[in-house]
């Protein structure tokens, strides 16, 4: 998971929000969709294209509890986990 972006948007509209969050479950179709299709090739990773999931929210918790959850889907780095393994081994 080398060099991968999510990224949250928020806006700010006249009777609320929308809030646009990493799409985690397309994400990994389109994925299984492209390693079927590359089979027994050396190409490049593809572009999946934009997945992403839009929502409306009528208050900043709404925001926050939609953000929160999205977050706790995105996967956790190579770097990230190494560290916490070594940080566990230290106490």
């Amino acid at each position: 998971m080398y060099g991968e972006q999510y990224r949250v948007n928020i806006e700010v509209l006249e009777n609320g929000f929308s809030v646009e969050i990493p799409d985690m479950e397309a994400r990994e179709k389109k994925m299984a969709e492209a390693k079927k299709r590359a089979k027994g090739s050396d190409m490049p990773t593809p572009y999946y294209g934009d997945c992403t999931k839009k929502y409306a929210a009528k208050s900043v918790k709404e925001v926050l509890s939609l953000v929160e959850e999205s977050l706790k889907k995105i996967p956790d780095g190579e770097f990230d986990s190494a560290f916490e393994e070594k940080a566990k081994s230290k106490d």
